[in-house]
C-alpha cells in the first residue's frame, strides 16, 4: 500500500476517534504545576490518615542527579550541573524539570521503556527465516519524537496492517508474535490494560476472576492475522539452496543465494497482511469447561469494559479496528488506571498498587483510592500525554523529598523515592557522559529508504517490495532474484543515490538497515544488545517478557568496572569528555573537585578532596584512572538516592 493509501486508511480510521483524544496537547508548566499541587493535597490525605510523617526535602544537587536520571536516565553533565547552580530563579527546579522533559534525553530514556514494554526485539529467527522488528523501532522512536499520545500509539498499534518497511512500523506489533498468537494475546492485555490472563489460556485461574472462555474471546479479535504477503515464492527456497553450493551463487563478502532471497523475501512479507484478522477463534481441542466444547467456534466477545460481540458464523475483517477501540475506549476500566500506574512507578519509583496479578491503579484503593482516581482522572484530562503526566509527577512535593531505605518504607512511593540501583541503560548512559561532548548526539544511522546488502546497493526498498509482489509464479520470481544477485555480484545492478553504509550492526547484515557511528547511547544499540555486551551483563531485558530487565548486581558486574567497561575513561582520557579535565589548567586540587561533580554530582567532602588530590600529585594520569575507576564503582555512582 503507498504511503498516501495508507495515511488516508489511517485517517479514516481516526475520523472515529476525536482529534483532540488521538494527539497528545500542549500543557503548559503553570498548568503541571497547578496539578502536581493537587497532587500533593492528595499525597498528604493518604500520609495522614496512614500515620506517616512527610519526609525532610533533598538538597538541589541530589534533586538534580535523581531528576536527570529518572527523566532522561543518565547523570547530568558539567555544563548542566553549572547551568542548574547557577539559575538564580526561585523556581530553578520546576524550570530544570521542563528542560529535562523536553530534551532528546527524554526522547532516549522513553525509548528504553517503550523497547522493554514492548518486547521490542530488533532481529529475530522465525520460522527459519531472519526477521526485523526495526521498522516497529523507528516507529516507537518517531512516536517519542512527536510526543504522540498513548492512546494514539495504542490504536495504532493494534490495528494497523500493510507492509511496515513502506508504511507504519507499527503493523510489526503483531508480527513480533507470528506463530504464537496466544502469548500475543495475552501480552497485549498486560501491556495495555494491565490484566494478566495468560494463566487463563490453559485453565480458569483460581488467582483472579478470569475464566478460560474469558481469554478465547479476547484472542478471537486478534486472531487470523498473518504476515504482510506471506508470500508464496518462499516456498521455492529449494532452488537457491541447491544453486548456493555453486561459486558463482557463493561469492566472498555477499550472501549466498538462498540467504540472499531471504533477505529480500522478508521485506517484501513484512507487517501485516490487509484485511486480515477474522475475529472468531477454535476453542483447543483439551477444552475442559461447561461453557464451551472442543473444537468449538467462538467468536470475539469482551468480558468487562463496553460489551463488543463479534459474529462467530463469519469472518470480521474490522476485529482489530474494534479491538482497539475497545482497549482505549472510555468504559474500559484499566486501561487510563494502567498507564498511570506504569508512569507512578517510573517516576517515583514504588507501586502505588499492591497486588501482583494487576497492573492498574484502583480508585477503591482503600488506603490510596482517592490518589489512584486523581492519577487516572490527570492523564485522562491530560489526553494520555504521557511526557506531561511524568513532568507534573516530578513537579510534586513527594518526589523532592529523602529517600527511603527500600520499597517498604517508601510506603508506595508516598516517603521518599526507593533507594534503588540504576537500570543497565542509566549505568550505560552514564557512562557515555563521562565519554561523549553531547551525550544526546545521535550515533545510529538510518536509511529505511535504500536496500543495501552487506553494502552492495539491490535498489530503493519500497520498489524492490513492489517488484516482488507484482510476480505471478515462484519461476518469475526465481528468475529475478538470480538477475538482482548476479548484479550485485558484478557490479553491474544501479548505482547507489546515498554513501555506502558503515559495517552493519546485525551479524551478516540481515535485514538491518542501521548502523552505530561509534558509542551511542543504549536506545540507539540493537535491542537487545549482544549478549556480550555491557547492557546485557548488568540485567537488560532480553525483550520476551514484559518489564523484563532486572537491576540486581553481580560479581561479573563488578569485575566488569573495575576491569572494562571504564578503561575507555579511565586509560583513555585524551578520548574523552572527562578527559578535558586532566588536560585543562586547573590545579590537581580543583581537578578533583571537578571528577567527583562529573561522576557523583557534588562536590568532594573534606578527606576525599585530599585523597583526590594526592592521587593526581603522586601520578597525574594514572592518579586521575584510579579516581575514575573508583568513583564509577562506588554505590554512590550505581544508585538513585
Amino acid at each position: 500500500m503507498s504511503r498516501l493509501l495508507f495515511a488516508s486508511h489511517l485517517w479514516a480510521f481516526g475520523a472515529l476517534f476525536s482529534g483532540s483524544v488521538l494527539f497528545a496537547v500542549e500543557i503548559t508548566p503553570e498548568k503541571m504545576g497547578e496539578e502536581a499541587a493537587k497532587l500533593d493535597v492528595l499525597i498528604s490525605s493518604v500520609l495522614e490518615k496512614s500515620g506517616k510523617i512527610k519526609p525532610a526535602p533533598v538538597d538541589d544537587f541530589t534533586f538534580l542527579r535523581r531528576a536527570s536520571l529518572v527523566a532522561i536516565g543518565r547523570i547530568p553533565t558539567l555544563a548542566e550541573i553549572k547551568e542548574f547552580t547557577n539559575d538564580p530563579a526561585a523556581d530553578k527546579r520546576n524550570r530544570l524539570v521542563n528542560r529535562l522533559y523536553h530534551s532528546k534525553g527524554y526522547q532516549s530514556h522513553m525509548n528504553n521503556w517503550l523497547h522493554d514494554h514492548l518486547r521490542l526485539n530488533e532481529v529475530k529467527l522465525q520460522g527459519g527465516y531472519f526477521s526485523s522488528n526495526t521498522p516497529l523501532i523507528n516507529w516507537t522512536r518517531q512516536a517519542v519524537r512527536e510526543n504522540k499520545s498513548w492512546k494514539a500509539m495504542t490504536i495504532e498499534l493494534l490495528s494497523s496492517r500493510g507492509n511496515g518497511w513502506t508504511g507504519s512500523g507499527a503493523s510489526h506489533y503483531y508480527t513480533r508474535d507470528i506463530g504464537m498468537p496466544l502469548d500475543n494475546s495475552a501480552n497485549t492485555m498486560r501491556a495495555f490494560l494491565g490484566v494478566r490472563m495468560e494463566c487463563a489460556q490453559c485453565h480458569d485461574d483460581p488467582g483472579s476472576s478470569w475464566e478460560r472462555i474469558d481469554f478465547f474471546n479476547l484472542a478471537a479479535f486478534t486472531h487470523g492475522k498473518s504476515n504482510y504477503g506471506r508470500l508464496a515464492f518462499l516456498k521455492g527456497r529449494g532452488l537457491f539452496v541447491r544453486m548456493s553450493s555453486e561459486k558463482a551463487f557463493n561469492v566472498p563478502g555477499l550472501h549466498h543465494l538462498h540467504f540472499f532471497s531471504d533477505a529480500i523475501g522478508q521485506y517484501a512479507a513484512s507487517g501485516i497482511e490487509l484485511g486480515k484478522g477474522v475475529g472468531r477463534i477454535k476453542l483447543p481441542n483439551d477444552y475442559q469447561y461447561a461453557d464451551g466444547d472442543p473444537g468449538e467456534m467462538v467468536e470475539g466477545r469482551t468480558p468487562f469494559g463496553g460489551k463488543v460481540r463479534l459474529e462467530s458464523k463469519k469472518t470480521n475483517p474490522d476485529s482489530l479496528d474494534r479491538f482497539a477501540a475497545w482497549v482505549v475506549g472510555e468504559e474500559n476500566p484499566t486501561f487510563g488506571g494502567s498507564i498511570a500506574a506504569r508512569m507512578w512507578l517510573r517516576v517515583m519509583g514504588a507501586k502505588l498498587h499492591k497486588k501482583d496479578n494487576e497492573e492498574f491503579l484502583d480508585p477503591k484503593d482503600q488506603i490510596t483510592g482517592a490518589l489512584s482516581g486523581g492519577l487516572i482522572k490527570l492523564v485522562k484530562d491530560y489526553k494520555y500525554d504521557l511526557r506531561a503526566f511524568q513532568q507534573t509527577l516530578m513537579l510534586t512535593k513527594a518526589f523532592a523529598v529523602k529517600s527511603a531505605p527500600d520499597v517498604e518504607a517508601s510506603f508506595h512511593g508516598l516517603q521518599g523515592r526507593p533507594i534503588e540501583r540504576m537500570s543497565a541503560e542509566q549505568i550505560w548512559d552514564s557512562l557515555i557522559t563521562l565519554v561523549l561532548e553531547d551525550p544526546e548526539s545521535a550515533q545510529r544511522l538510518e536509511d529505511m529508504e535504500h536496500l543495501f546488502i552487506h553494502g552492495r546497493y539491490i535498489g530503493r526498498l519500497e520498489d524492490i517490495i513492489e517488484k516482488v509482489h507484482s510476480f505471478k509464479t515462484i519461476k518469475e520470481y526465481q528468475k529475478w532474484v538470480i538477475m538482482k544477485y548476479e548484479e550485485a555480484r558484478d557490479g553491474t545492478g544501479p548505482k547507489a543515490p546515498v554513501p555506502r553504509p558503515p559495517t552493519y550492526i546485525a551479524g551478516h547484515g540481515r535485514l538491518m538497515t542501521s548502523a552505530i557511528r561509534g558509542i551511542a547511547r543504549a536506545s540507539e544499540l540493537p535491542s537487545p544488545a549482544l549478549p556480550n555486551h555491557f547492557l546485557k551483563k548488568f540485567g537488560q531485558s532480553d525483550r520476551i517478557s514484559i518489564d523484563g530487565a532486572t537491576n540486581e548486581g553481580s560479581l561479573t558486574q563488578t569485575l566488569q568496572l573495575l576491569n572494562g567497561a571504564t578503561q575507555k575513561i579511565g586509560l583513555e582520557p585524551e578520548n574523552t569528555s572527562i578527559g578535558k579535565i586532566l588536560t585543562s589548567s586547573e590545579t590537581n586540587d580543583e581537578k578533583g573537585a571537578l571528577l567527583f561533580q562529573s561522576i557523583l554530582t557534588r562536590q568532594p567532602r573534606g578527606q576525599e578532596r585530599v585523597l583526590c588530590t594526592k592521587e593526581l600529585d603522586d601520578g597525574e594520569r594514572k592518579g586521575f584512572a584510579n579516581i575514575v575507576s573508583a568513583l564509577v564503582c562506588t554505590p554512590e555512582f550505581l544508585f538513585i538516592y
